[in-house]
């Protein structure tokens, strides 16, 4: 049994023809094969027909390659490589929350409250120049953004979907996907890295109705938290009273998850487009939040609209904003206390003054 034709003038591996009439089987450009499919050492290379012409004619690199063998070689585990532009794991985002001042949002909120909407909405004015006060610049998860963003892209005007995003689902249930921007800030010429969670609701509802806190622990390194409600079930009379019941549990399960941390949080009610977000509710919520130690703010959203009112994006350039420009709580300067046997002199004549 012989191989492919070496003879790079001659068509037969296409046409199974030989352009100089050479039996097939006694062909000298065809090396002759054991029954492995491996070139038989004798045969391996050009043969001794011609062999200074057809060094000449065949580069090296046109080496022929036997049958059921590797047409390139493996790629070198050293060579550089392009990023999987997709979500960023924990230790991705912790990597570079240390390489440089990054801002990360802890985003909560259930099935239906609109997180990955008010995403897709950031992503889509960015991309159009429309992100008032800000520019895209770059981001390390541009494919995970295409995904979630897709949807957005196929309805047709006039006819626009109920829902405009898919489910959001993790391949890792039990780790966290981080969505990054890098944003160009036109105030004051700065660039300013945000990561930003895109959760399923079901975590938040974990968290609600079993207390588990363990797949959102990372909220402890968040800047600001951006606390998601659909905003028409606050003007539901049938739907409100569950609705405030779930937030304010959220808000109760987020004091024991941050411990003695206190970002803090953007009540950000959805569909305003639809429903406007009782002012009444906001109080009270930022009341009840109060009791626990954050401090809250209102930053009603509409990431895409139906109402010839309101512009697609309202409000969602503006809660990034305010997000980026949130300090936290200044540390109280020199606070008091109490003296203890074994404290340094100036400490102890404190505590007896």
């Amino acid at each position: 049994m012989r191989g492919a034709c070496t003879n790079t003038n001659c068509t037969f591996n296409a046409t199974r023809s030989c352009v100089v009439g050479n039996p097939p089987e006694n062909c000298p450009h065809r090396p002759e094969l054991t029954d492995e499919g491996d070139e038989l050492e004798e045969d391996n290379g050009l043969g001794d027909v011609d062999a200074g012409v057809e060094e000449e004619a065949t580069p090296r690199a046109l080496a022929p390659v036997s049958v059921g063998g590797a047409v390139l070689t493996a790629p070198d585990d050293d060579l550089p490589f392009l990023p999987a532009s997709r979500t960023l794991g924990i230790e991705q985002a912790n990597a570079m929350m240390e390489s440089r001042p990054t801002c990360m949002v802890g985003i909560v909120g259930l099935a239906g409250a609109g997180k990955t909407a008010a995403l897709v909405s950031a992503y889509l004015l960015l991309s159009k120049d429309q992100f008032d006060g800000y520019s895209y610049a770059d981001s390390d998860t541009l494919r995970a953004f295409e995904e979630i963003t897709g949807a957005s892209r196929t309805w047709q005007k006039g006819s626009p979907p109920e829902q405009i995003t898919s489910h959001t689902t993790l391949s890792n249930d039990r780790e966290a996907g981080f969505l990054h921007l890098r944003l160009w800030r036109h105030a004051d010429d700065r660039l300013l890295d945000v990561l930003l969670p895109d959760l399923p609701g079901e975590w938040s509802q974990a968290l609600i109705g079993r207390n588990d806190a363990d797949r959102l622990l990372f909220l402890r390194s968040a800047s600001v938290i951006w606390l998601m409600v659909d905003g028409r079930q606050f003007a539901n009379d049938h739907k409100v009273p569950r609705a405030r019941f779930d937030a304010q549990v959220l808000i109760e399960r987020l004091a024991d998850l941050l411990e003695d941390r206190r970002p803090k949080i953007f009540l950000v009610p959805t569909w305003q487009d639809s429903q406007l977000f009782p002012q009444g509710e906001a109080d009270d919520l930022s009341a009840y939040a109060g009791t626990f130690g954050f401090e809250t703010e209102l930053a009603p959203v509409a990431s895409f609209s139906w109402s010839d009112d309101m512009e697609p994006g309202h409000g969602v350039a503006k809660l990034f904003d305010r997000s980026l420009c949130a300090l936290p709580p200044p540390a109280e300067f020199w606070p008091d206390t109490e003296a203890e046997e074994g404290d340094r002199r100036l400490q102890a004549f404190r505590g007896r003054a």
